[in-house]
């Protein structure tokens, strides 16, 4: 009885801010709801809460369409019309999998990332991104706590058994010492299991997206020892927690960044490739990393020889559940998106690289940081299936949907922006129409 009365407040309240125009409070919501789940639904052993994050993310959704669908700006009907176009794929998905319950789960992984995309591409200029920074620096700082506390004590602060077991639908013969296989890093000492604190998603590598996006938030709103300070925090819970996804949207938002707006953009492209480089060879032989990129490009692959994708339900993590993964495309997000849909997926992340090239190439450095940050995040993708989860990155999916819809504004429009809200958050005139709206 519990969870029909969860689903309906959540609904409710999301529709009021909407109704309001509270984007920002709606924005708190989500990402309250993707923290706080985890530990509710453990603590409770009630399936009362298993769509908190979901219910908020999908109204604000909702309401993108609806917007999009009133609004006489071309650019947002043309919007609309793609993701109109990646319903139908969906669906053509959903009719061919084999199961429906794998059906559904794996349209969600498609429909609500995108959505959030589309949604983040329409409200672009109503989300009062200084607020959203405020809330990501609070949910970091505690969840940093939360990471090192466990690290301190080398166990979780909750026990993750049987959230592992019951809700996320993890094999008990396949815990370590009695947690999930996530709460261990192999290969990282002497060929020790190493223990990953997981914080309050329970899930080290998808607590590391919401620490990026910390990171993130402390250099557009932070200044001097503050800033400094919570970097190294940050750092240090990913640096624990062994976060990959975590860890390069750090570097991204932090030492590429910098380097790009200090040194120069060459320094920066150069910088970016040795560090991409050394990672790379430093991970690949690591714990299972050399499956995310064999996923990426077995997908990928797949993808070309399959003009529509395979369809739902033959691959990715819901699939291996139920057996009947063919492995092809696994621990990829991006990997399975291709498997799934085929060229229209391929082609559309071209597109978006295309894009965000020439973003890079053209916003001034000064005002890249959103930018980083949805290049760091598209690597994340590519590399891990957990991106899709809407405990920790709905803001990433936002803010890539806003960078999309970035054009590059005047020199001197960029630079009052930042002078006058000393923010590096997208703001209106940086998410400025070549053409006014009609």
């Amino acid at each position: 009885m519990l969870l029909p009365f969860v689903v309906t407040a959540s609904a409710v309240i999301s529709l009021v801010l909407i109704l309001g125009r509270s984007y920002h409070v709606l924005i708190l919501l989500v990402i309250a709801a993707g923290w706080s789940q985890a530990p509710l639904i453990t603590l409770t052993r009630s399936d009362a809460f298993q769509y908190l994050d979901d219910v908020p993310a999908a109204v604000l959704v909702a309401a993108a369409v609806v917007r999009a669908f009133s609004s006489q700006d071309k650019r947002l009907h043309k919007a609309l019309g793609l993701m109109v176009i990646l319903v139908i794929l969906v669906g053509i998905g959903f009719v061919r999998s084999p199961d429906t319950e794998i059906g559904i789960a794996q349209a969600r992984q498609v429909l609500m990332p995108l959505g959030l995309v589309f949604a983040g591409f329409v409200f672009r200029d109503d989300i009062k991104w200084r607020k959203v920074s405020t809330y990501l620096l609070l949910l970091a700082a505690l969840t940093v706590a939360w990471a090192l506390a466990e690290e301190i004590m080398q166990t979780p602060l909750l026990d993750p058994a049987w959230y592992h077991v019951n809700v996320v639908g993890g094999n008990p013969r396949s815990m370590r010492m009695g947690l999930p296989p996530a709460y261990f890093a192999d290969g990282v000492s002497d060929g020790e299991l190493t223990f990953r604190p997981g914080g309050p998603f329970m899930n080290p590598p998808v607590m590391g997206f919401l620490l990026g996006l910390g990171a993130f938030a402390a250099v557009a709103r932070l200044r001097s020892l503050a800033r400094l300070g919570m970097l190294a925090a940050i750092g240090l819970a990913l640096f624990f927690a062994y976060a990959r996804a975590g860890i390069l949207l750090f570097l991204m938002v932090t030492v590429i960044y910098f380097i790009w707006t200090k040194v120069g953009k060459h320094a920066g492209i150069l910088v970016a490739l040795g560090l991409g480089g050394y990672l790379f060879t430093t991970f690949i032989e690591q714990g299972n990393t050399a499956s995310h990129s064999d996923g990426l490009f077995s997908g990928f692959m797949l993808g070309l020889q399959s003009p529509a994708g395979l369809g739902f339900g033959t691959t990715g993590y819901q699939a291996a559940l139920e057996g009947a993964s063919t492995g092809v495309g696994s621990e990829s997000l991006l990997g399975l998106y291709f498997a799934w849909i085929g060229w229209p997926m391929i082609a559309a992340a071209l597109v978006l690289l295309v894009h965000l090239g020439k973003l890079l190439r053209r916003v001034p450095r000064s005002q890249s940081l959103p930018v980083w940050l949805a290049v760091g995040f598209v690597l994340t993708v590519a590399s891990s299936e957990s991106a899709s989860s809407m405990a920790s990155t709905p803001v990433l999916w936002l803010t890539l949907g806003s960078v999309v819809a970035m054009t590059v504004p005047l020199k001197l429009q960029a630079r009052t922006v930042q002078a006058a809200t000393g923010s590096h958050f997208p703001q209106r005139p940086m998410l400025q129409r070549s053409t006014p709206r009609r």
